[in-house]
């Protein structure tokens, strides 16, 4: 089984159980449901069901462990923030795009969600994105990927809808690995507040990767990262052609020789 299918695995079965316990509450499925939080026996429900469409794709856990750890974080979740969230989602699944100059780029928002303040107009609107990860160290290159990403997708946002968001929220569902948990932990949420000025810096900067990408692909040459914008270990442990990867042999060898 190639190796990214486990990040695969935990990543698609957060999202799609969580999207279905949105559907649940606003009684898509049965409307008897409508206004009411799923279960732990729902949520069991949903994450066999889940389990089979990503069995029939291919995508599986490789072991119980993480089976088990998913289906407890996603019953923290729906526990601890369901009974304040669910109500305020206006949509799952949000799609965004927009036309570059030689490109398309195209984007799905996990979560539209009303402000706290009750106010659902487009330009006070939250958009969520759930990392199916602990949070990174607020300084790292993953935090300013994820920062990045999000910035990007309210420059989408504002393309659809007129406006940027009133702001967007990352949520960490991994930082729910805790049997006594019974609130949000402070690690969950980060905030980013939406300043023009860095959505347009994002925009070019996803500008010059697209780019590179479209050039990569012109003559057939994808070059390695270098040593200093490596991604985590766990996506590098995850990659099936790590051992190919001049980048990741050159760090596995240093790190053995002053081991």
């Amino acid at each position: 089984m190639p190796a990214h299918t486990v990040q695969l695995f935990y990543g698609s079965i957060i999202h799609e159980v969580l999207d279905r316990a949105h559907h649940h509450y606003k009684g898509l499925y049965d409307l008897s449901t409508k206004g009411k939080l799923p279960t732990d026996s729902d949520i069991d429900d949903y994450f066999k069901e889940v389990e089979l469409v990503l069995r029939s794709r291919g995508i599986r856990s490789v072991n119980q462990d993480l089976k088990d750890n998913a289906l407890k974080v996603l019953k923290r979740f729906n526990r601890i923030e369901g009974p304040s969230l669910y109500s305020r989602v206006i949509d799952t699944e949000h799609r965004v795009q927009g036309d570059r100059e030689s490109y398309i780029v195209e984007g799905v928002i996990d979560l539209l969600v009303d402000s706290k303040t009750g106010s659902s107009a487009p330009d006070r609107v939250e958009i969520w994105d759930y990392k199916g990860t602990k949070r990174p160290p607020l300084i790292s290159e993953d935090m300013q990927t994820y920062t990045y990403q999000m910035l990007v997708y309210a420059a989408l946002y504002k393309l659809r809808n007129g406006c940027y968001p009133g702001s967007a929220v990352l949520y960490f569902l991994n930082e729910l690995n805790s049997d006594s948990l019974t609130a949000t932990p402070p690690n969950a949420q980060v905030r980013i507040d939406l300043v023009d000025g860095e959505v347009q810096r994002a925009l070019r900067e996803f500008d010059s990767t697209a780019s590179d990408i479209i050039d990569c692909k012109a003559r057939n040459e994808w070059e390695a990262p270098s040593t200093s914008k490596m991604p985590d270990k766990e996506t590098c442990d995850a990659c099936d052609i790590r051992w190919s990867c001049p980048s990741f042999l050159k760090v596995r060898s240093s790190k053995a020789r002053f081991s």
